[in-house]
């Protein structure tokens, strides 16, 4: 008489506990196989996520070269800029200051001379040279090309 032992160690025999450990073997392989998958596609969707975070950091990083790099031709129109507009009030000053003397040339022609001079000075708030940005009468109505400005 053989006997074995249930699994549950009670100590019974039983002839069915052979068909009983055969299931539980197979319900612990196919568990075992379906933990495997489980963990196969984990590992995959990791792995997409991995990929999809590497684009991204790829993407930013051309996006951040690129935001520099305009960044940098900015600064540097503005230098030329700031550089510009620093002759341009050296020239303003300086046109200032010959303005200023042929006025008190002008002054001593008039003083000698009796003769009225039209002296300005300043220059005026209005003058059209100070604001060439705004063209002193609309684009559309300008006569560019008439007839008469290319009379001699």
């Amino acid at each position: 008489m053989s006997s074995s032992l249930s699994p549950a160690g009670t100590g019974r025999t039983s002839g069915s506990d052979g068909d009983s450990a055969a299931a539980d073997t197979h319900r612990r392989e196919k568990r075992r196989l379906s933990n495997r998958e489980s963990a196969r596609r984990s590992r995959l969707r990791k792995q997409q996520h991995l990929d999809e975070l590497v684009q991204e950091v790829a993407r930013l990083q051309a996006e951040n070269a690129r935001v520099a790099a305009r960044a940098a031709d900015i600064a540097s129109q503005y230098a030329r800029v700031e550089q510009e507009n620093t002759v341009l009030r050296a020239r303003a000053a300086e046109l200032g200051d010959r303005l200023r003397s042929v006025n008190e040339v002008l002054r001593v022609v008039e003083e000698f001379s009796g003769v009225a001079m039209d002296i300005q000075e300043e220059m005026p708030a209005d003058d059209p040279l100070l604001r060439p940005w705004q063209l002193p009468y609309p684009a559309a109505a300008m006569p560019i090309g008439a007839p008469h400005m290319l009379h001699y």
